[in-house]
């Protein structure tokens, strides 16, 4: 992407980036993003605040036209999800070592992780991973529950543990047939 910043506006609890043009910046740039009508680009939460973090682009409040760094979006998602920086920590670090990353809502996992290069909508991504705090403490059922959703389609389930310091472990967990 360029070094100039994209305007993208927050309102109604979602990030859009208006111009058809800068949309597509970010979407060809990582796979970010969903294609709205009109062109415009409708971005995550955890995706704003990668691009906030990277300083990609420029967050504006639709209401009063005040801008949104990372500590001010992060502050109003957590009133609707109070987990969102914790997603986000995994979010990051799973860009960070080239993956491509994408909601996994549908699948009952925070996301839905493709190999690096891989396009979503033309390939199949192999992972879901949801992230959790060192803290939480995960029934067997639960655990059961998302590796049977996983293999049902035919992907991975990884669950990122998120320690006290930040620090990330990934645990891969998958269905065996005895």
């Amino acid at each position: 992407m360029d070094e100039e910043k994209i305007e993208a506006k927050y309102f109604e609890d979602r990030i859009i980036v208006p111009d058809e043009d800068e949309g597509n910046k970010i979407h060809n740039h990582g796979s970010m993003g969903k294609s709205l009508s009109g062109g415009r680009l409708q971005l995550s939460p955890v995706e704003a605040l990668y691009l906030l973090d990277k300083e990609k682009i420029v967050l504006k409040d639709e209401e009063n036209d005040e801008e949104l760094d990372f500590e001010k979006l992060s502050s109003e998602l957590a009133k609707e999800d109070s987990n969102i920086l914790l997603k986000y920590r995994v979010y990051k670090d799973l860009r960070s070592r080239g993956l491509v990353v994408k909601t996994g809502l549908k699948y009952g996992a925070h996301f839905r992780v493709y190999e690096r290069g891989e396009t979503p909508g033309s390939s199949h991504s192999p992972y879901l991973v949801h992230s959790i705090s060192e803290n939480k403490e995960l029934t067997p059922q639960e655990i059961a529950r998302s590796v049977r959703l996983a293999h049902g389609v035919k992907k991975d389930m990884i669950f990122g543990i998120v320690d006290n310091e930040g620090d990330i472990t990934y645990y891969s967990l998958s269905r065996e047939k005895l």
